[in-house]
């Protein structure tokens, strides 16, 4: 029994994602905070939901058809698109950083 909960326990090892470092942790806060309740929760009730954001950078475009990369949704964030809001002035550029590095780890 105790061979198998070390088997057990090696396997889950393997397949553990690392931790967020600080920057992707930022992030995480900041997508929580000022993203998530439209792009996950939608809890503004909106009539069109937003996209998932979670994997966007593994996707390889974004919603829009246009190439998933860090200047076009730093442009989508800052200057909005549709219903989304501009965030001008919302964001440093440290934590725009931040914002893209969690994004870019594609977790929940």
């Amino acid at each position: 029994m105790v061979e198998l909960a070390a088997a057990f326990g090696w396997l889950a090892a393997c397949h553990s994602t690392p931790p967020l470092t600080d920057q992707e942790a930022e992030g995480k806060h900041l997508y929580t905070v000022r993203c998530a309740h439209c792009h996950e929760e939608n809890d503004l009730a909106l009539k069109k939901v937003p996209p998932d954001l979670h994997n966007i950078f593994k996707r390889g475009t974004l919603p829009s058809g246009a190439a998933a990369s860090d200047a076009e949704v730093q442009r989508v964030v800052l200057s909005g698109k549709g219903m989304m809001p501009a965030f001008t002035g919302r964001f440093t550029q440290e934590q725009m950083a931040a914002l893209l590095a969690y994004l870019h780890r594609g977790l929940r």
